[in-house]
């Protein structure tokens, strides 16, 4: 219908528009609409609507509509405000962004003035032919331009033909352009606003952590360093090592394994006034028998086959600092006995050597074994046994405090997603029941694996789902990939989850009918990203 053959009938489907742009808050779908309107108003086959960018140098593609063809969008390109020589007056969108005013072509391949090779080429690549061409800058309040709004071959409502827009058409578009970018910045100021909010109460979110963190080192003389955990048992624990970061008594760390007992051996460390000097860790259980003994007290040259040179030991490396030796319940009797010799006397003696030296060293020992059955069934010396008991510290399993698993979870999901470049939206409630109900026989390392998987198979910018925790959703094994069971030998990780991602795309787009824009919504990512995505994926819709 043409509108203007009943101007009553246009002012009351303008007021329509109007009303319908000025409720809308999604800007691509404010886009969207305000490029249907148009094209209904003026009978316009085709449109596209360009958006400055936040530098205000680039007019960015974000909606194409074109009656007769279709993928025009993968054509066009955004329009850079600038060249190397200046002011991009050559292209027709720069030129009425950076002029304000309004070019109306009756018949773009008769005209000279402008460089249309992209039209050109769209034309061809679809077999059509852009002839009548209205470009219409999006001038907000201010007088400031924030984007292009430009429809193409406006068709007569009687007889079909292609006709140019004429002065009545072109005032009617540049009101309707002017309703619109206020449109446009109304929705562009409240998405600015609901940043800054977002941004607001992350730092309100992050002082009130700094300053419990702060209330808790003043409370327990303790900073906690990496160690996480405001339950009971993990208050009870800090509780204990306040009492002893400033001694050099002797502390057993007791727990099961992946429970963290060497972040707590370094937090007492870094709290204790050896901080300035080395703490150095040893796993008792990772270095055979024959070798451990050279490794903690250190050899003289041609004390062994292959001793060319006199060699440190740990203890006289972390002289004057602490060692943690972990696992000590895997000793050999005979290395017991050194041990409590360096416990009791300071005192240690390099293999092969006839002297003795002084070394002055904090010991932290840390095992997941009962030592009291071991030390009833021979494997573990009694003297020892107590004279590391001195301070003993049990840190809890992860089991039994569950409220830290939030906190945990935050924090390995900011750390990996940092590490591998990802985004997420947060955790799903039904993701958060699983992490919340799982019994972590392997603790906070097995939590800690568990969320590293899923953040390399979760979708960008999307939330952490079940899906993403095979292990816990009772799936497939560990990162068990679409392409990553037999026969998939030398795909590496990057691979798979490509392929994942792929599928997920793909599987999605059938959900809803290939409907781009919906599909974007449901994955929680922007339109033009799954775009990209698809082209980068080859993803095709088949033929009927």
């Amino acid at each position: 219908m043409d509108w203007m053959k009943d101007p009553l009938l246009a002012v009351e489907e303008l007021t329509k528009i109007n009303i319908s742009l000025s409720v809308e808050r999604d800007l691509h779908t404010l886009l969207e609409m305000i490029v249907t309107a148009a094209r209904k108003l003026t009978g316009a086959e085709g449109g596209r609507i360009y958006v400055l960018d936040r530098t205000k140098r680039i007019l960015c593609l974000e909606v194409t509509q074109q009656q007769q063809c279709s993928g025009a969008s993968g054509v066009l390109e955004d329009v850079p405000l600038r060249d190397d020589d200046g002011p991009n007056t050559r292209n027709v969108c720069a030129y009425v962004a950076i002029s304000g005013r309004v070019v109306n072509i009756a018949d773009v391949y008769g005209y000279a003035g402008f460089d249309f090779s992209d039209i050109h080429r769209c034309d061809r690549q679809h077999r059509y032919r852009t002839r009548s061409l209205i470009t219409v800058p999006l001038r907000s309040c201010e007088e400031s331009t924030n984007g292009v709004l430009q429809l193409a071959n406006r068709r007569d409502a009687d007889s079909g033909a292609v006709v140019g827009f004429d002065q009545t058409m072109e005032a009617l578009i540049r009101g309707f352009a002017s309703q619109a970018a206020v449109a446009i910045d109304t929705v562009k100021l409240l998405d600015e606003k609901r940043r800054l909010i977002d941004v607001l109460d992350s730092a309100n979110r992050a002082l009130r952590e700094e300053n419990q963190a702060l209330r808790q080192r003043v409370t327990m003389g303790l900073d906690r360093g990496s160690i996480i955990g405001d339950s009971a048992a993990m208050k009870h624990l800090f509780g204990l090592m306040g009492k002893i970061v400033d001694s050099d008594v002797t502390v057993l760390i007791r727990g099961e394994t992946g429970t963290g007992k060497e972040l707590v051996a370094r937090t007492l460390h870094q709290n204790s006034p050896r901080r300035t000097r080395d703490f150095v860790a040893q796993n008792c259980a990772a270095v055979p028998e024959g070798l451990l003994e050279s490794e903690l007290f250190g050899y003289k040259r041609g004390a062994f086959t292959g001793a060319a040179a006199d060699k440190k030991g740990l203890f006289e490396q972390a002289d004057g600092g602490t060692l943690f030796l972990d696992e000590i319940g895997d000793l050999s009797m005979e290395l017991q006995a050194k041990l409590l010799r360096v416990l009791q006397e300071g005192e240690i003696r390099p293999l092969g050597g006839t002297e003795t030296r002084q070394v002055n060293v904090r010991v932290l020992a840390a095992t997941h074994r009962d030592l009291e059955v071991m030390i009833r069934e021979g494997g573990f010396r009694e003297d020892l046994y107590y004279r590391l008991m001195v301070f003993p510290v049990e840190v809890p399993p992860l089991r039994e405090r569950r409220e830290d698993i939030p906190a945990l979870l935050d924090y390995f999901i900011r750390r990996y997603t940092k590490r591998y470049g990802r985004r997420l939206k947060g955790v799903a409630p039904e993701a958060m029941q699983l992490l919340l109900g799982h019994d972590y026989p392997g603790n906070v390392r097995e939590l800690q694996n568990h969320v590293e998987r899923a953040v390399l198979l979760a979708e960008q910018d999307g939330p952490l789902l079940p899906e993403h925790l095979p292990m816990l959703a009772g799936g497939s094994a560990p990162g068990m990939l679409p392409g990553s069971g037999e026969g998939a030998d030398g795909v590496g990780l990057r691979d798979m989850v490509r392929r994942y991602e792929a599928q997920i795309i793909e599987e999605h787009l059938r959900a809803n009918n290939w409907n781009q824009t919906r599909t974007a919504e449901l994955l929680g990512v922007p339109r033009r990203t799954l775009v990209e995505k698809i082209n980068r994926y080859q993803i095709e819709r088949p033929l009927p």
